[in-house]
């Protein structure tokens, strides 16, 4: 790839899915760190609402860590993360990403905001509540799954596997894995890998 690929965002947030994705492909990216800039000017002619990640390869400007991270795949010859569009692998991939996304970390983002926010107590504390019940519904999910095979599409390593354990690792850290010994060996595997060494 000829054109420079530039990633703002850092290593705590969705933006290390990006990083970890250029580590699986081989690429080469510099990093804009803007953890204290979000919202800035800056930042708001990457991403309408002035968020990280984002990424700029030549005139295009992209942003949201799952299209960044097809999009490197897409462009990347003869990489194995992605599955072209049309394939059965290509659409498990989509039906995982937007499971993860929607059935997890939604709740996830949602319980985050709401400790940024001056609420009643009471409130709070019953909406954090619904918060984990929801998201460890589609955790279970996951569970199941994973308790079947090594990886989200079958035995092989994929982009998914990034996405979605990212989520999953958000999940640990939120204190949701412990009853879930599948996604504990599962994180342990995506951590042993050494592109992931090279992020956290």
């Amino acid at each position: 790839m000829s054109e420079q690929i530039t990633i703002y965002g850092s290593g705590g947030n969705r933006a290390a899915r990006v990083a970890w994705t250029v580590n699986e492909l081989g690429l080469e990216a510099s990093y804009r760190h803007y953890d204290g800039m979000i919202g800035s000017d800056e930042l708001r002619r990457l991403h309408p609402q002035a968020k990280i990640p984002a990424m700029q390869i030549g005139d295009l400007v992209l942003f949201e860590s799952a299209a960044i991270c097809q999009h490197l795949c897409d462009i990347t010859a003869g990489q194995r993360l992605l599955a072209p569009v049309g394939t059965p692998q290509r659409s498990l991939h989509n039906q995982w990403v937007s499971f993860a996304q929607s059935e997890v970390e939604a709740y996830l983002w949602h319980s985050f905001q709401m400790g940024r926010l001056e609420m009643a107590e009471s409130a709070t504390a019953a909406a954090l509540e619904l918060n984990r019940h929801l998201a460890g519904a589609g955790l279970d999910a996951l569970e199941q799954h994973l308790a079947k095979q090594d990886f989200l599409l079958d035995e092989q390593f994929s982009l998914a596997d990034i996405i979605v354990g990212w989520t999953i690792n958000w999940s640990r850290k939120s204190g949701l894995l412990e009853t879930r010994p599948a996604l504990q060996t599962y994180l342990a595997k995506l951590f042993d890998r050494p592109q992931v060494a090279m992020i956290w």
